[in-house]
């Protein structure tokens, strides 16, 4: 056996280096080269197709699922046997369906029988942070061009309405959602046969959507999955989801989270996981061994000794000698946890196969090209370097995840570990990926199955190695074996309940929200930019937190050189009347708050964490607690930040009273400009002097020595030039200045 990389002779399927994406594969047969039917695939191809066709049942669906799972490849075979029977598309898919299923299974007579041979309009398109109703115009326009010619679609009066209002969109316009339900409704009629609506990455939608603080604009998912069912023109929705639709909505009011579950409920949610054993054949076929021939009789006995290992070790997995030779070089161990830890915790731009493909450090494609296959023995890809990709070098976003006890404490025993022979820190990080996972179950980090994972091949000499390492790690008390569950573990847990502890704070605090408001998240004051750029004299007012239990006939400004009174009203009735300027003389400006069930919610939740911080005494000894009440602290700020930001930001109907007139503003740009207009009347009496120096409440020192200096010259050499100043320094600055 030659001394070769593992590159040399393994590489990663072509069909598994880029994702799907719908719109952009929407014709792209190359897209459905190799494609697999998975068991999760078959069941969710026969729960969607069993209700085409149909007067009956769901017509509207979401698919659930982390990322790297597969859903849009899903979704790319089903609108592909969507398509009109002479479809290249439509030609290309049925033969993966025959292949897999046979003629005669249920899920094949589904295909035939259900799908109309006219094909539907297949509206796809991707979801972008913007309103679900644009999302929905660029899918139908998506889909009329794929099922008409430009002749055809000249002569369609509703597809000019759809490039109009795409126009509008393009133009920075909004669409009104209400027309979005006719708009499809029109589309299927022309079409004869009907629609099928795809939006893959729904979340970013609904990401827009729980950003604006706001429903209205979804509401076009519920009029949609309940649009009156027409087997002739039938409208089918399927929306690809990463994480439960309710996960979307959580910085939301509670009122707002159940106005999402009742849209939500409009659609029948699809899990799309496979298992682990399942998953695990996807990873064997997206690695190419084709070039492996020279090394194939060292892979079957590398697998045929593996299996003799794990066959009675992971009784409960879908694990098969073949699978275990179809995963190398990854290790079998890292093959069948890889698809849990990316299903619990993977985010966006770490997934399952961005780990197989990408060439990012420490990844699998960059561990073919590091590792050299030496001799007899072939080198595997192992937990500690899976727990280096996912959780050292990425961090993987964990701390937004359940378990955060535990993976903060993983994490920073780990960490303090560093100092540790190499292989002890190897021994570590494995135990910490198996604790993460599971604690229950074959999988879980036994003596036994920690030194498998170790192993490059499954002797009784490396397992002995490698359980000498354990027992040393046992002995210095950085792990801990629990005997009852034969499990090795790195982390202890917290007894502090963090979230119930949050809910006693939030119950037991009274006070209003302006007195909040005013003592943990002050204003600074608000300068009148343009009148001060244009006077050269600065003028600021004061912003305070207002509502009913204060006499605003009686408001002042804390500081006389303050030049006006903004207040930010956090009350839900509104002031009846408000008057021109406060107390003492100042222009009054209230603006009233917009999401304020968002904003009290928030503000609760930050002041209880800040005060668990203060007092709860179990954090002054329970490290892995404190960790996570100091993080929830900090995003709890950044919340009430944003969500401030949005309540003040000027919104359409919001109110805003300026010198005790109801004042129409369009942005808080406008809201800023009418505070210079303010003071452009208020103070139009004002010098305009354009010296820092001069022009300003206060002297510096500077100016108040200037001051004294050109006293004493008018004094002492008032017959002089310049009354013998020389130089330029402020003193000479100050004589120049005409009077």
């Amino acid at each position: 056996m030659t001394n070769q990389k593992l590159s040399h002779y393994f590489s990663l399927q072509r069909r598994y280096s880029r994702s799907i994406n719908l719109e952009r594969d929407l014709d792209s047969v190359e897209a459905l080269e190799g494609y697999v039917l998975t068991k999760r695939a078959i069941d969710s191809l026969g729960r969607i197709l069993t209700n085409f066709n149909s007067d009956e049942g769901n017509r509207a669906w979401t698919l659930t699922s982390v990322y790297g799972t597969g859903k849009s490849a899903f979704a790319h075979y089903l609108i592909s046997l969507a398509a009109n029977s002479q479809n290249r598309m439509h030609i290309k898919a049925l033969p993966i369906a025959e292949e897999k299923l046979g003629r005669d299974s249920e899920i094949y007579q589904l295909i035939q029988e259900k799908i109309n041979p006219k094909g539907l309009i297949r509206a796809v398109a991707t979801g972008q942070r913007e309103p679900i109703s644009h999302t929905i115009i660029r899918a139908l326009l998506t889909g009329v061009d794929n099922f008409w010619t430009a002749n055809q679609r000249n002569k369609i009066n509703v597809i000019r309405q759809l490039v109009d209002l795409e126009a509008e969109i393009n133009d920075g316009g909004k669409v009104d959602s209400k027309e979005i339900p006719n708009l499809v409704l029109e589309v299927a009629k022309e079409s004869k046969s009907g629609i099928f609506l795809v939006i893959d990455e729904l979340g970013k939608n609904l990401e827009y959507a729980a950003h604006a603080q706001g429903t209205e604009d979804l509401y076009v998912l519920q009029q949609l999955a309940e649009l009156p069912k027409n087997s002739k023109t039938p409208i089918y929705i399927l929306g690809i989801l990463h994480q439960a639709f309710a996960e979307y909505s959580q910085r939301l009011a509670t009122v707002q989270r159940h106005e999402w579950a009742k849209i939500q409920g409009r659609f029948e949610d699809i899990p799309f996981t496979e298992s682990s054993g399942q998953m695990m054949g996807l990873i064997g076929q997206a690695i190419d061994s084709s070039a492996a021939e020279n090394i194939s009789c060292a892979i079957n006995s590398y697998s045929q000794e593996w299996w003799q290992y794990l066959e009675s070790t992971i009784v409960d997995e879908e694990v098969t000698e073949q699978v275990i030779k179809e995963v190398y070089p990854l290790h079998p161990l890292s093959a069948l946890v890889l698809p849990t830890l990316c299903q619990r915790y993977a985010q966006n731009d770490r997934s399952l196969f961005t780990f197989l493909t990408s060439s990012e450090p420490l990844s699998f494609r960059n561990f073919l090209e590091e590792v050299t296959v030496k001799n007899d023995i072939l080198p595997s890809l192992k937990l500690e370097r899976v727990y280096d990709y996912f959780i050292e070098a990425a961090g993987m976003g964990l701390a937004s995840r359940p378990n955060l006890q535990r993976w903060v404490e993983i994490q920073d025993l780990i960490n303090d570990a560093k100092r540790l022979e190499e292989d002890s820190l190897k021994v570590l990080k494995t135990i910490g990926i198996l604790n993460l996972i599971t604690v229950t179950g074959s999988m879980r980090a036994t003596i036994t199955l920690v030194s498998l994972a170790m192993c490059d091949r499954p002797s009784a000499e490396q397992i002995n190695y490698w359980q000498q390492i354990i027992d040393k790690l046992l002995k210095q008390n950085l792990i801990t074996h629990r005997r009852q569950l034969d499990e090795l573990r790195i982390w202890q847990g917290s007894d502090f309940n963090v979230d119930g502890e949050l809910s006693t704070y939030i119950e037991q605090e009274r006070s209003p929200l302006v007195k909040l408001l005013s003592v943990h998240r002050p204003l600074k004051p608000l300068v009148a930019q343009r009148h001060s750029y244009q006077t050269g004299t600065l003028r600021y007012f004061e912003r305070h937190y207002l509502d009913n239990s204060q006499d605003l006939s009686q408001l002042s400004c804390s500081s006389v050189d303050a030049d006006g009174f903004v207040g930010y009203w956090v009350d839900d009735e509104v002031p009846s009347s408000v008057p021109d300027t406060t107390s003492d003389g100042k222009p009054l400006v209230i603006l009233s708050a917009a999401n304020l069930d968002i904003l009290r919610i928030r503000t609760l939740e930050f002041v209880a964490l800040n005060n668990i911080k203060k007092t709860a005494k179990e954090l002054q000894t329970d490290g892995v607690a404190r960790k996570e009440v100091n993080y929830r602290a900090k995003e709890a700020e950044q919340f009430l930040d944003e969500t401030l930001n949005q309540s003040f930001s000027i919104e359409e109907n919001q109110q805003c009273w300026i010198q005790g007139q109801i004042a129409t503003l369009n942005n808080i740009t406008d809201f800023n400009s009418k505070l210079s207009d303010i003071c452009d009347r208020v103070y139009h009496r004002s010098a305009i002097l354009w010296n820092e120096l001069i022009n300003r409440r206060d002297l510096t020192s500077q100016g108040a020595k200037a001051r004294r200096e050109l006293i004493q010259a008018m004094l002492e050499h008032q017959y002089e030039e310049r009354l013998g100043l020389e130089g330029y320094g402020p003193r000479k600055l100050v004589c120049i200045i005409p009077c």
